[in-house]
């Protein structure tokens, strides 16, 4: 079905690559998608952390970000984290049939992947 394979790859055109982020006084820094390891949630304000550990903040919605970059790419593993798939140090199972992943950069937090989503994390992340 051609149709369906035109509107795919026009939806792959049109994800964001680059983001002008606001910085202090009145300066905008481009960020490129690929320099992104992960977004999270924190006290409510979306940052993103760079791959040189640098964090940004971010004015979209996780909901928001995750509908604009490459689901390739990025992963929205639970309501506060969405992660790049060079973002991930190792996965450990987890209680109750979820699972565990740790980040290249360390946070806090324990970043489960909900029973309901093993599959499609593990699909996700082998590219499969």
């Amino acid at each position: 079905d051609y149709s369906s394979l035109i509107r795919a790859l026009k939806k792959e055109e049109s994800y964001k690559t680059h983001f002008l982020v606001p910085a202090k006084g009145d300066k905008l820094i481009p960020v490129s998608a690929d320099m992104i390891l992960f977004f999270h949630i924190d006290d409510g304000v979306v940052k993103a952390v760079l791959a040189d550990g640098k964090e940004c903040l971010f004015p979209q919605t996780l909901d928001e970000l995750a509908d604009s970059l490459n689901p390739a790419l990025f992963f929205r593993v639970n309501r506060q984290y969405l992660i790049s798939r060079k973002a991930v140090l190792d996965i450990d199972l987890w209680f109750n049939g979820r699972l565990s992943v740790n980040l290249k950069v360390p946070v806090t937090e324990k970043i489960l992947v909900s029973k309901a989503k093993v599959g499609e994390f593990k699909e996700w992340f082998t590219g499969g």
